[in-house]
């Protein structure tokens, strides 16, 4: 007689928790610098801090008749752009943090489902088989640009 040992059955998560799982770890690579003693909303705020001073002050320094005003307005620019993908994150982060509103946002997310199910798919990957160094920035980018058109629609 054969035996058939029964594997231990892989959760499968809902829409929310794989959104919810995606957010928290583009919010835990956006600050590198976390302490596990702190609450990671603390840290990427003092980022957030971070990207609007520099981008009120580079803001000040744009001139385009200089090649450092130049500079600036690119500084400027890139720094806008990372203030506003943090806070849209943290947003995010702040309605996917409450429970209740479960079934709402699977509602919501089960219109985006495969495409969730993909990103999930390319992030749990990506923790299994870690990619070269100078691929890594590219790959939360990449997942990062996926993933913001759907947070824009949780507001």
């Amino acid at each position: 007689m054969f035996f058939q040992t029964k594997k231990p059955a892989t959760p499968i998560l809902d829409t929310y928790e794989q959104v919810k799982t995606l957010v928290t770890a583009l919010l835990h690579y956006e600050c590198p610098e976390h302490l596990e003693r702190h609450h990671i909303l603390y840290t990427t705020n003092q980022r957030l801090e971070q990207f609007r001073e520099t981008r009120n002050y580079y803001r000040q320094q744009i001139d385009a008749a200089t090649a450092t005003g130049t500079f600036s307005r690119q500084v400027y620019e890139s720094a806008n752009q990372k203030y506003n993908q943090l806070y849209l994150l943290i947003r995010a982060y702040m309605h996917l943090s409450d429970e209740q509103k479960r079934d709402h946002f699977n509602h919501h997310f089960c219109f985006s489902d495969t495409r969730i199910d993909t990103l999930f798919h390319h992030y749990k990957r990506h923790q299994e088989y870690p990619l070269a160094a100078e691929l890594v920035p590219h790959f939360w980018q990449a997942l990062k640009d996926d993933l913001t058109p759907l947070l824009t629609q949780i507001e």
